[in-house]
């Protein structure tokens, strides 16, 4: 099987030289067969007179032109009708009646219906109509001679007269209606695959481009959780580690309470970290646990006051639906992200709210500082600018949900944050 196919394929690589393998040796083969009888045959009346050598000449040239075209009939499939045509006008007018190479007249209608533009097809159509009915003619009405041997002695034939004109055109005429029309089907055929080729390339650069796209969203969202939880367990850090030093001087006790505080921020980080590249290495061994949700919000309001932030939590309402897969989380991590900024930005002084409400749509959280910092404190409206990364973040993730995000600075001179997500539609 692999070797037809490999014949398949250097067949359409390279044509030309595929076709001219079939037709130069046919060639040959005909040229040789009629080698001792070019000038036997009946030409017509005023070639009376011409050598025999010029009869095997035009006899030769119509043969050539006949066949020869056939090597470039797919890449110019019109230049090789043309060529054709040319050789059975030569035919028609000094040519012998029967050639074997006049079955190439009604290939090349087949090829030029199969290959050819559709103007190019009906007009090599009605040539080869016309061709039919002037060799029909030519032969029933254009007297005769025998070739070389036979005409020294005089034997001329009349023309048989037009009412046989009709019989022999019919034959012709039927070939040339069969042909064209086997080529027809080909070029339906070759139009249906180069279109369905056409849409699977198609169908191949759209599954590509999405799954691009989804590796960009896997991206950005990776992005995301890594800023959440690196940003938050090195805020809590560093807060920390400042708290510590200082009061490591005066009470050992509170040192060695801040150091465990940040191992163990430290080890939950790492393994929030390593659950993530786990998933990401799509092994087996890899941890898995509950993402943090709801439920999670006082704990990690604990920690940040463990870094000396002051926080307070606030819950209004139940919850009247449920709401959609990892909604719960991305109410966590807005939380903490923006917990983390206040911890950043809103100065050591500064003290926050967080607010949960349960409403009939939905839920809603809302974030806000104070601001009230040393001099040092950065302003609320540079917030965005230093927090940019997070806020874009938070605002994605509120819009993967169809919920609302807001955040901004307060005319008290704080910062707020709010999202609301709506609850899972059935």
């Amino acid at each position: 099987m692999k070797f037809f196919d490999r014949i398949v394929n250097l067949w359409r690589k390279y044509p030309r030289i595929c076709d001219g393998l079939i037709i130069l040796p046919l060639l040959g083969l005909i040229l040789l067969s009629l080698a001792g009888s070019m000038t036997s045959s009946m030409f017509p009346l005023f070639m009376y007179d011409w050598p025999d050598w010029s009869l095997r000449a035009v006899v030769v040239t119509i043969v050539v032109l006949h066949m020869a075209p056939w090597i470039f009939r797919r890449t110019n499939p019109v230049g090789s009708a043309a060529v054709v045509v040319a050789g059975s006008l030569v035919h028609l007018v000094f040519g012998p009646e029967m050639l074997p190479s006049m079955i190439m007249v009604v290939l090349t209608v087949q090829n030029l219906a199969h290959l050819a533009p559709m103007w190019a097809s009906v007009t090599g159509f009605i040539t080869a109509l016309a061709g039919a009915v002037l060799y029909a003619a030519s032969a029933t009405m254009m007297p005769k001679f025998w070739g070389a041997g036979a005409y020294s002695e005089g034997e001329i034939f009349e023309a048989a007269g037009a009412i046989y004109t009709l019989p022999i055109s019919i034959p012709v005429i039927a070939l040339v209606v069969l042909f064209w029309a086997v080529g027809n089907v080909q070029r339906t055929r070759r139009v249906r695959l180069e279109t369905l080729q056409s849409r699977t390339e198609q169908l191949r650069v759209e599954a590509r481009q999405e799954r691009e796209l989804a590796a960009a969203d896997e991206r950005n969202r990776i992005a995301r959780e890594l800023h959440d939880i690196v940003a938050h367990s090195l805020q809590v850090v560093i807060s920390q580690a400042d708290g510590g030093r200082y009061a490591a001087k005066a009470d050992p006790d509170i040192a060695a309470r801040t150091l465990e505080t940040i191992a163990d921020t430290g080890r939950d980080a790492l393994d929030q970290m390593r659950r993530l590249l786990g998933v990401l290495r799509d092994t087996d061994a890899a941890g898995t646990a509950p993402q943090p949700g709801v439920s999670d919000i006082e704990a990690l309001i604990a920690t940040m006051q463990l870094s000396g932030l002051q926080v307070e939590l606030h819950q209004t309402g139940l919850p009247s639906a449920q709401l959609p897969d990892g909604a719960e989380l991305v109410l966590y991590r807005i939380t903490q992200e923006a917990l983390t900024n206040v911890a950043r930005h809103a100065g050591t002084a500064a003290s926050a709210t967080v607010t949960l409400h349960w409403r009939d749509t939905g839920v809603a959280v809302t974030i806000a500082d104070d601001g009230v910092g040393t001099h040092e404190a950065v302003e609320p409206a540079d917030r965005t600018q230093h927090g940019g990364q997070g806020l874009i973040g938070m605002r994605e993730r509120t819009a993967l949900y169809d919920g609302t995000f807001f955040a901004g600075p307060t005319a008290a001179g704080g910062f707020r944050v709010h999202a609301h997500l709506p609850y899972q539609t059935v």
